[in-house]
C-alpha cells in the first residue's frame, strides 16, 4: 500500500468518528445483556474490585501469564460508576474504539483515505468474532491491536524521510530518538499483555532491520569461532525441530544418558535463543569501544522503555515465581489431526459463518465469496512484495507497504507452527488476526476492481452487508442471563453465603452478587484460593455443594 502524496494526513475528527461509530454499533449487544458473560470475565471483575482495595495483580488469577492492564482499567471505571457487567464490558469496548481510531490514523498515513474508511467499517460492521471479544471483559486480544497499532504508528514516524534541511540533521536525529523510549513502552506492554504480541512485533522488526543501513550495506563483518559454534548449534536444533515437526521425533538412551527431540516448538525456541546470542556476541565482538558506547548512547531509551512496559513481569519473578506461559507441542501428524476442526470450525467463526458454540448461522454459504474473492486478490496482488521480502532485498520495503501484506500470511502461519491450537476456541488467538484481514477484505476489493474506487466500494459494501446480516441473525439468538440472578436470588432466600459450582458458573456468581454470596469452583482452576477458604469456613447450614441446584 502506498499513500497518495496529495492526501491529508491524521484527520482526528474523522478517526472520532469512526470510534464513536464502533461503540453505537455495538451498545445493543452491551446494554441489552444478551452478550453471553462467562466466570473467566467475572475473575476479571472480581480483580478490578480487589484493585480498588489495594491489591495489585501483575496476571490473571491463577496463573504466571497473560497480563491485566485492563483491570487496572476496569477498576477506574468501577470507583466512577460502579461494579456491573455493562462497565466491566465497557472497558473493553472502549479500547475498541480507541483501537479503530488509532487504526484510521495509520491506514490513512500509509495507505490512503479510502482504505482508512473501507477498513475501519470493516472493523465496526465486522463478524460476530470479533464482536464478542471487542465486548469480552478478557480484553488482551483487543489490547494487543491498539498495541500493536501504536507500534506501527511509531515506526512510521522512524520511517519518515529526514525533514530537516543541512545542518538540521542533529534535530531529526534527536526526534527519531525520542521515539525509541515510546516503543520500548509498547512492546513491553505489549509482552506483559500476551506473547502473541509478537504477530506485530516480528514483521515490524523484520523490516526495519532491512532497511537498516547495517543491512544495506552487509556491514556484517566476518564472524569469530565462538559465533559460528553458536550458529552450528542453532542450525543442529532447527535441524531437530524440522525433525520433530515432520516425523513426531524420537527418544532413546545412550546409557545414563536420555536422548530426545519430541517438542518441535521447545527446539526452536533454544535455536532462536542461540541464534540470538550469537548475534549479540558477533555485534560486541565487531566493534570498537567507542561504536559500543555510541551505540548504548543511542538505544538506551529502548531498553528503558521496554523495562518500564514489563515492569510487572519482572517484580513477579522476583517477588513472588518466574513467570511462565505453558509450553505448547504440535508436529505435522497432530495438525493434519486437527485440520477437519480448524476448517471446519475455526475458519467458519473466524468468517463469520458460525459462532463459538459451533452453531451454524442461517446465513447462506455463497455469501463468502465477496470476502474470499477480496482476500484472494489481495494475496495475487502482493505477491511481489513478498518475494522482496522473501529474497532479502534491502531498501524496496517499508512498514507502510509491506507490514500487513507480511502480517496477513505470518499471523496464521505462526498460530499453527506455535502449538497455540488446542480445540475450537483456540480461534480466540486469531482475534487480532481481523486487523490484517480488514485491511486484505479492503485493499483485495481494489484490486479486484482494478484500482476503480465505485466498483471496490459496492464489493466492500457487499462484505459489510454480508457481515451486519450474520451480526443481526446472531443477535437474534442471543437470550439474557435469567439463570444467574434466579440462582442468586433462591441463594439470599435461603440464607446460604456461600458453596461450590462448575467453574464456568462460580466467579460469575460471586460477581453478580457483588461477593456477599461466595462461590468457589468444584472443578477447573481454583482462581482464588481465599474464596474457597470462605467456603469450607462457613457452617452446614450457610453452604450449599451445587449452586446451580437452586433456582
Amino acid at each position: 500500500m502506498r499513500r497518495s502524496p496529495k492526501q491529508t494526513v491524521g484527520p482526528r475528527n474523522t478517526a472520532l468518528l469512526f470510534g464513536a461509530l464502533a461503540v453505537a454499533v455495538r451498545l445493543p449487544f452491551l446494554i441489552s445483556g444478551k452478550i453471553p458473560f462467562d466466570s473467566d470475565e467475572a475473575v476479571e471483575g472480581l480483580m478490578a474490585r480487589h484493585v480498588l482495595n489495594g491489591d495489585l495483580p501483575a496476571f490473571f488469577w491463577g496463573q504466571a501469564f497473560k497480563g491485566v492492564p485492563e483491570v487496572y482499567a476496569a477498576a477506574a471505571v468501577f470507583a466512577l460508576f460502579g461494579s456491573s457487567v455493562v462497565a466491566l464490558k465497557s472497558v473493553t469496548l472502549a479500547f475498541f474504539a480507541a483501537y479503530v481510531g488509532l487504526n484510521f490514523v495509520l491506514l490513512d498515513r500509509m495507505a490512503s483515505r479510502w482504505m482508512a474508511v473501507a477498513t475501519s467499517l470493516l472493523l465496526i460492521f465486522a463478524p460476530p468474532a470479533l464482536v464478542f471479544w471487542s465486548l469480552d471483559a478478557s480484553a488482551e486480544y483487543i489490547v494487543i491491536m491498539l498495541l500493536g497499532t501504536m507500534l506501527l504508528l511509531l515506526c512510521l514516524r522512524l520511517e519518515e524521510p529526514g525533514r530537516a534541511k543541512a545542518g538540521e540533521q542533529r534535530a531529526e536525529s534527536r526526534v527519531q530518538r525520542g521515539l525509541l523510549l515510546p516503543i520500548g513502552l509498547v512492546c513491553g506492554v505489549g509482552f506483559w499483555t500476551h506473547q502473541i504480541f509478537v504477530f506485530y512485533l516480528i514483521p515490524a522488526a523484520f523490516i526495519l532491520i532491512m532497511r537498516s543501513d547495517r543491512w544495506r550495506r552487509r556491514a556484517f563483518g566476518r564472524p569469530n569461532a565462538a559465533t559460528l559454534a553458536l550458529g552450528a548449534i542453532a542450525i543442529v536444533y532447527v535441524a531437530l525441530g524440522l525433525i520433530a515437526f515432520l516425523t513426531g521425533g524420537f527418544a532413546f538412551r545412550l546409557g545414563p544418558l536420555a536422548v530426545s527431540a519430541t517438542a518441535p516448538q521447545k527446539m526452536l525456541r533454544i535455536a532462536a535463543g542461540i541464534t540470538g546470542l550469537a548475534a549479540m556476541l558477533h555485534v560486541s565482538a565487531s566493534m570498537t569501544r567507542e561504536r559500543a558506547r555510541a551505540v548504548m548512547s543511542e538505544y538506551w531509551p529502548l531498553a528503558a522503555g521496554f523495562l518500564v512496559g514489563y515492569l510487572p513481569v519482572l517484580l513477579y519473578s522476583v517477588l513472588i515465581e518466574p513467570a511462565r506461559s505453558p509450553a505448547r507441542v504440535a508436529d505435522l501428524r497432530q495438525l493434519m489431526a486437527a485440520a477437519p476442526d480448524i476448517l471446519g470450525n475455526v475458519v467458519p467463526i473466524l468468517a463469520g459463518f458460525k459462532i463459538a458454540t459451533t452453531e451454524r448461522l442461517a446465513v447462506p454459504l455463497l455469501a463468502v465469496l465477496p470476502g474470499v474473492a477480496a482476500l484472494g486478490a489481495y494475496v495475487w496482488s502482493i505477491r511481489g512484495r513478498l518475494g522482496r521480502l522473501i529474497t532479502l532485498r534491502a531498501g524496496e520495503t517499508s512498514i507502510g507497504g509491506d507490514f500487513f501484506a507480511l502480517f496477513v500470511l505470518f499471523v496464521p502461519t505462526l498460530f499453527l507452527a506455535s502449538g497455540a491450537y488446542l480445540d475450537t476456541q483456540s480461534y480466540r488467538y486469531l482475534i487480532p488476526w481481523y486487523a490484517g484481514l480488514a485491511v486484505a477484505w479492503a485493499a483485495g476489493s481494489l484490486a479486484l476492481a482494478g484500482q476503480r474506487k465505485p466498483i471496490a466500494t459496492a464489493i466492500v459494501g457487499a462484505i459489510l452487508a454480508i457481515h451486519a446480516w450474520q451480526q443481526v441473525i446472531w443477535y437474534q439468538k442471543l437470550t439474557p442471563d435469567v439463570q444467574s440472578i434466579s440462582t442468586i436470588a433462591c441463594l439470599e432466600r435461603n440464607g446460604i453465603r456461600g458453596g461450590f459450582a462448575d467453574y464456568w458458573t462460580a466467579y460469575k456468581i460471586t460477581f453478580l452478587a457483588h461477593e456477599a454470596i461466595v462461590i468457589a469452583p468444584a472443578n477447573g482452576i481454583d482462581r482464588n484460593a481465599r474464596y474457597t477458604a470462605f467456603v469450607r469456613s462457613l457452617p452446614d447450614e450457610m453452604r450449599i455443594d451445587d449452586a446451580a441446584r437452586c433456582h
